[in-house]
Order: C-alpha cells, then structure tokens, then sequence
C-alpha cells in the first residue's frame, strides 16, 4: 500500500528542509563571528583603557607642572615655560568654557604632545592651532579655515570661532 504525497505533504516537507538548511547556515555564522566578537571585546576593553589612560596623563601633566620640584621645577617657573600668561590664562578658560577642547582626547590624538610637558590646552594654544589641529572631536580646524581664508596662518581657529560667536551675540 502506497501513499501518495499530497501538495501539503509536499509544501510542508519543502518548509522542513528549508528550515533545517537554514539552522546549518545559523550554525555557520556563530561558528565564524565568534572570533569576530572576542577581537571586538578586546578592542572595546582597549579603547576604553587608552581613554582612561589618557585621561590619568591630562591630571597628571597639570598636577606636574604645578608641583614640579628640583632644578627642572625651577627652570620651568623661572622660564615660565609651562605657566600660562595672563592672556593665556583668558584663552584657557575660553577654551575650557566652550565644551569644545577635549584634553583627554587631544592627547590620544597628538600623543607626542606629552613630550612638551605642557598641559594639552596651553600646548593647543601654543603650538597645535599653528601646526592646525584639532581641538576635539567635534571643531574641524581645516575645514573652518577654508571656511574662513580672512585667518592668518598663525592665528587660532578655535579662539577665532569661539570670539566671533561671543561678539555675534552681543555678550
């Protein structure tokens, strides 16, 4: 005695095979982004060591110029290499005040800054705007520039923004 299939025998056999063939191909996928997602843990674990890191270095420059000691301590204040002029100081707290200098990732951007021994905000004043860097991640020195050719090349495009915005709303 034969039975013969039906069409929703059939259909419901196709379903069956099809889904099975699709688990195989789910299996496949874990197997394979496995790796995939331990590496992607391991850099989000590094990213957020290398933050952290950097921002430990921005405490720690600003705590070392202010409490330097010995010879090199003199010298510094002596030169006043790493301390900030009054009209610095102006610039410093504009900067700081805007939201849009970020110290801890000026560093992990220009890492070779710590070699200046200079806080990241009086390096950024003294030496990153001129060599056109940014300040953080969300002001584009260059792209403000183009945006404005009127700027000399030694002038500071944020500090520039930062006035033109001041004096725009009549502050």
């Amino acid at each position: 005695m034969t039975e013969t299939m039906t069409d929703e025998d059939r259909e419901l056999a196709r379903l069956r095979e099809s889904l099975r063939l699709c688990r195989l191909e789910l299996a496949q996928v874990r197997e394979q982004s496995e790796p995939v997602m331990e590496e992607l843990a391991r850099l989000r674990y590094a990213e957020q060591n290398l933050i952290d890191l950097s921002e430990q270095a921005v405490e720690l420059t600003r705590r070392q110029i202010t409490t330097r000691g010995g010879l090199l301590g003199r010298w510094d204040r002596r030169s006043k290499r790493s301390v900030a002029t009054p009209a610095e100081e102006q610039d410093l707290a504009m900067l700081r005040d805007s939201g849009l200098f970020d110290a801890a990732w000026y560093l992990r951007e220009y890492p070779k800054t710590l070699r200046f021994g200079l806080p990241p905000e009086l390096h950024y004043l003294r030496k990153g705007a001129k060599a056109g860097r940014d300040p953080g991640p969300n002001f584009d020195a260059t792209r403000y520039r183009a945006q404005h050719p009127e700027l000399s090349p030694r002038a500071n495009p944020l500090l520039h923004y930062l006035r033109t915005r001041a004096a725009g709303s009549g502050r």
